[in-house]
């Protein structure tokens, strides 16, 4: 075998068996710092929130999921010929 072909096996092998893994292992390691860096977050934000004005978030935020699921419209209801809003729910 000659050096050429030695050295074209030893980087087919390195390309074929080495860089799957460093790649697999370096996009595990991103996810994990990914993930620390989030939990992070969350953490810096909970502490930044007063406590008053995060129940009024909360409100805020729950009255905007009501209202998005909602978006169907009114309901209406024909009475006497007339066509009037049905109070929703």
């Amino acid at each position: 075998m000659s050096l050429k072909d030695s050295l074209r096996h030893g980087m087919s092998r390195f390309s074929n068996e080495f860089v799957p893994a460093v790649v697999q292992a370096t996009g595990k390691r991103i996810e994990e710092f990914r993930q620390r860096l989030d939990h992070l977050n969350r953490t810096l934000a909970e502490r930044a929130l007063p406590g008053d004005r995060k129940l009024r978030v909360s409100e805020l935020s729950l009255q905007r999921k009501a209202r998005n699921a909602g978006q169907k419209g009114p309901t209406l209801k024909s009475v006497d010929g007339q066509k009037k809003h049905k109070p929703s729910p």
